[in-house]
């Protein structure tokens, strides 16, 4: 279901491509992080031993399935995506941009898959161009009939998009100054009333 959404927000954010979630095996991940494989036969071994300690009467057999139905099952994920007009690509041979964009791809199709109470985003679009950050703003909108945000950020577009906005101003007298403006209240001449 995160597979499926995923790669409907990614197909939103870049405006076309495609994208995936590959379930790794142990096996495949050691294949892929030489550097992993003592850890990740360390950590194994120490199963086995500390198995064979409290199940003593449990035959060798039995062991050895447990560890290679361990082995079998799913280890991690790897994301493999590939923007419009760029060949298949790992997550991270992707520029910052791209990786921002399918990052929050990601993030989108998990809240979309199974949606928190609220959802803390900071910054994530500082990475984001105008047209992104725009595509972005269009997400949080659909996804706020799930999810309450709270979303800091310097962007305008994601701020035009908000309910209400909360910002810390300075005067020349150097003191901080906090004001909350809900967008609802804005006039046409762009003005807010004060209650």
């Amino acid at each position: 279901a995160i597979n499926k959404e995923f790669q409907k927000y990614f197909k939103i954010l870049f405006g076309g491509g495609s994208c995936s979630l590959i379930k790794m095996k142990e096996a495949e991940l050691i294949a892929d992080r030489a550097q992993d494989q003592h850890v990740a036969l360390d950590r194994a071994m120490e199963e086995l031993a500390e198995d064979r300690v409290d199940e003593d009467a449990q035959s060798t057999t039995a062991i050895l399935k447990r560890v290679k139905e361990r082995s079998d099952a799913v280890a991690g994920i790897d994301i493999q995506a590939t923007p419009p007009g760029k060949t298949l690509k790992a997550l991270n041979l992707l520029s910052g941009g791209e990786r921002a964009l399918t990052s929050i791809a990601l993030l989108s199709a998990i809240m979309a898959t199974n949606p928190s109470p609220f959802v803390v985003l900071d910054e994530v679009d500082a990475a984001l161009d105008e047209a992104n950050t725009v595509r972005f703003a269009n997400i949080l909108l659909e996804l706020q009939k799930l999810t309450q945000f709270i979303v800091i950020t310097h962007n305008r577009a994601t701020m035009e998009r908000a309910d209400l906005l909360y910002g810390v101003t300075m005067g020349d007298d150097g003191i901080s100054n906090l004001i909350s403006v809900a967008l609802s209240e804005i006039d046409d001449q762009g003005q807010t009333t004060r209650r």
